[in-house]
């Protein structure tokens, strides 16, 4: 019978194993020996404190997992005497490769290999710093990027439209001026394929490049303006874009000018709003029922930017958060530009836009997203870069109830100090916001928010430079994809959760009903959390208006312990929290690990 001293160190030959198989990666390998050469002291090649809480590893101690509400364990005092000690070790080992370093590669390592030969890289000796440099805590970029089919006569090359289809497909609107519907469960250049019809084929048609789009109750797709690299007068129409039968057709009129960079946010009673574009024009409705558009009336805002940022809010109004391609203010000037303001409607086509304090950074090529909680605050706008100095900041705003008085709050710099302009960001089904791209560089970082804590995360680097013309949107998966920015290839981010085990949703309803409870089934409920709908992203320019994570009231079924059930938000009219359509389902445990999604159609 083996001695537990015996235990212990086969315990530590296996987790040496384990950590050296996974700095294999060449990534890896990349970041590790970015981080022993720019390290300083000998605590920088120590693993930060605490570790990641929602990944499992053998051999580690992961602390309280995120949403105990029990709060801390009560302190080990023998473990804690032990873990002092074995970072005291790692000391004493840090500072010697730091002077090995110093005296034989003044000019830093070129491989871990020539640590090994000087005998000071035991693996197993720094296992926390090791692991927390892989892709079990920071992520990963696939490996295996997909090419994008080139379809039409131009020279661009790639994707500047992506939107995420209810039947698993997504629509791409590439920059050869195409749509292209794409299987991310097959990485195969088989599974790209061309709708049905293209609109620009179509009678009077143009291109529907640098338009917008926002998924009707349907589940179809509402394209509205474009027209191309350059304002196009025939952009006045709107097309819509049938999923199942891969089927575009015109809408029944037109939109009382043509509409170049425009946003369009879906709103709770079956209609669009649609915002002018380049930089002038007036805010017209379309409504489902008539397929048809009609001008709004009390429109005084007059955007100075492209894609101006906007967002329904559960109160039905709309706020701008001043994001958006293009400059700020007329003239370029972003002082006449009073910077976020919200429009509250008094009829159905009527309004009256009112302007909030002011916020302190130059938002335009920032992106913004919409944070939903079930704890106050309960709706915050978060906007992240910009423009000039402001590029390398956050802020947020509490929009929960409005007025004159509500604002932003500082601008916070990013932890890494990175500018970030036209960057992407994509909310996760466990409410975080993974964001990425926006430098100028390859390799660069990307970050996990979270806004429970107010705490960032460092992800893996993404290997494509990825800005204007960029897109990211959220995978059924749970993954994220991005494209764009003269690229033609697709590229997969796994977040952490990827590689902790998963929940699933055994069985779940097709469709519910606003304000309705329903039953969920799932192997794992005893463990699940949260139960989330999230709205599919249609994305363009980093613009996004669809975005939105709305955690549903559930309670798990004593009597029947596989099930949970879940009341399904918005009993009212209008269903401005949550549209009817279809939504992303995901199960959440307490380690903020989602299943993959089921669809479900909320009606």
């Amino acid at each position: 019978m083996e001695s537990k001293a015996q235990e212990s160190e086969k315990e530590r030959l296996q987790l040496g194993k384990e950590v050296k198989n996974l700095i294999a990666e060449a990534s890896v390998h990349r970041r590790i020996l970015r981080t022993i050469n720019n390290a300083v002291r000998p605590e920088d090649l120590l693993a930060p404190e605490p570790v990641i809480p929602h990944v499992e590893f053998p051999g580690f101690a992961l602390g309280t997992p995120a949403g105990d509400d029990h709060g801390p364990e009560p302190i080990d005092k023998k473990a804690e005497e032990k873990r002092k000690r074995e970072r005291a070790v790692q000391l004493k080992f840090a500072s010697e490769i730091l002077k090995f370093r110093d005296e034989n590669y003044p000019l830093g390592f070129r491989h871990v290999r020539e640590l090994e030969h000087g005998k000071l890289l035991d693996i197993r000796r720094f296992p926390d710093l090791f692991f927390h440099l892989t892709h079990l805590t920071m992520g990963q970029w696939a490996d295996f990027p997909v090419d994008i089919p080139d379809r039409g006569p131009g020279s661009e090359t790639g994707v500047i439209h992506a939107a995420m289809c209810h039947t698993g497909k997504v629509l791409f609107i590439t920059a050869d001026e195409t749509t292209l519907l794409w299987d991310p469960n097959n990485t195969a250049p088989s599974t790209f394929e061309d709708p049905t019809n293209q609109p620009h084929l179509m009678p009077s048609g143009y291109s529907q490049l640098c338009g917008h789009h926002v998924f009707l109750s349907s589940g179809k797709l509402l394209s509205v303006g474009g027209g191309g690299y350059s304002p196009s007068s025939l952009a006045r129409a709107g097309y819509v874009f049938d999923p199942p039968s891969k089927t575009w057709t015109r809408t029944a009129n037109n939109m009382s000018e043509a509409k170049w960079y425009p946003t369009a946010v879906a709103l709770g009673d079956e209609r669009v709003l649609v915002t002018c574009g380049n930089r002038g024009g007036h805010m017209e409705i379309y409504d489902e029922a008539t397929n048809s558009f009609s001008t709004v009336t009390g429109d005084d805002n007059n955007f100075p930017n492209l894609y101006p940022g906007l967002h329904l809010l559960p109160s039905h109004s709309i706020f701008y958060t001043r994001t958006g391609w293009g400059d700020a203010g007329t003239g370029g000037s972003p002082s006449n530009d009073p910077q976020s303001a919200y429009f509250s409607f008094s009829a159905s086509n009527a309004g009256a836009w009112k302007n909030i304090q002011n916020a302190s950074a130059n938002r335009t090529k920032g992106m913004s997203v919409l944070l939903l909680s079930s704890a106050p605050p309960y709706v915050r706008i978060m906007v992240i870069g910009g423009v000039g100095g402001d590029r390398s900041t956050y802020e947020i705003a509490d929009v929960t109830s409005l007025s004159g008085a509500t604002s932003w709050g500082p601008a916070t710099p990013f932890p890494d100090g990175i500018d970030r302009s036209l960057a992407s960001a994509v909310l996760l089904p466990n409410g975080s916001v993974f964001v990425a791209g926006g430098t100028p560089t390859t390799n660069s970082p990307c970050s996990i928010f979270n806004p429970s804590t107010g705490g960032w995360s460092a992800m893996a680097e993404l290997p494509s430079v990825r800005h204007y013309h960029s897109v990211a949107i959220l995978l059924p998966s749970g993954q994220v994809m991005m494209a764009g920015w003269q690229n033609t290839k697709i590229e997969i981010f796994s977040p952490p959760y990827m590689f902790s085990a998963r929940p699933t949703i055994s069985s779940a309803p097709s469709l519910v009903h606003h304000g309705r409870t329903f039953a969920i089934s799932s192997p794992d409920a005893e463990t699940i959390t949260k139960v989330v709908l999230v709205r599919p992203m249609a994305v363009t320019h980093q613009t996004d208006s669809e975005q939105k994570v709305i955690e549903m009231a559930n309670r798990h079924d004593h009597a029947t312990p596989s099930q949970i059930l879940c009341t399904a938000p918005d009993s009212l009219h209008p269903h401005s929290n949550a549209q009817k359509g279809y939504y992303m389902m995901f199960a959440v445990n307490a380690q903020d690990v989602p299943s993959v999604a089921k669809w479900i159609y909320l009606h």
